[in-house]
């Protein structure tokens, strides 16, 4: 009678030990599966908010513009709306987890965060391939970069030959 009722109690244990371990993988299943959704969730939001968040950078590139051609002009009251406008805008684009990041004149020319829109020729060598001008920022989202940062480069051209 000890001998079934231990023989029944193994069974039990063991019965227990694979619906233990069917659980636990189950779990390991559901939560993986929670992880690739929230993954899509968090891709399609943002793939939705892309042609916004596209229009605001336009925004700021456009009142940093006017703000340009009112420091021409004159006029420090409009120069500081701009300012203050270009803020706000930079604002709504961090909230929304889109960060300006500037590029320094001098440095090194990166591919990876700045695109070339002209070159400034130098007769100084160390410059070459070196940032002569910054003329917007970039954005980017987490690591991957949204919008390269705009500049002119510095190209050596040596002076002509007497």
């Amino acid at each position: 009678m000890v001998d079934d009722i231990e023989s029944v109690l193994a069974g039990i244990n063991s019965e227990l030990a694979g619906l233990h371990a069917q659980s636990k993988f189950l779990n390991e299943v559901i939560d993986r599966l929670h992880a690739e959704n929230e993954r899509l969730r968090n891709a399609e939001a943002q793939r939705g908010l892309q042609p916004a968040l596209r229009e605001l950078v336009k925004l700021a590139d456009d009142w940093r513009s006017r703000r340009a051609a009112l420091e021409v002009d004159g006029g420090a009251d409009l120069v500081r709306l701009c300012d203050e406008i270009v803020e706000d805008v930079t604002l709504v684009l961090e909230r929304q987890g889109v960060d300006e990041f500037h590029a320094e004149v001098g440095a090194e020319f990166d591919r990876h965060e700045q695109r070339s829109v002209g070159t400034r020729p130098t007769d100084t060598p160390d410059l070459d391939g070196r940032i002569a001008e910054v003329r917007r920022p970039g954005y980017r989202v987490d690591t991957k970069v949204v919008r390269f940062a705009e500049v002119v480069v510095s190209k050596f051209t040596p002076p002509p030959a007497p």
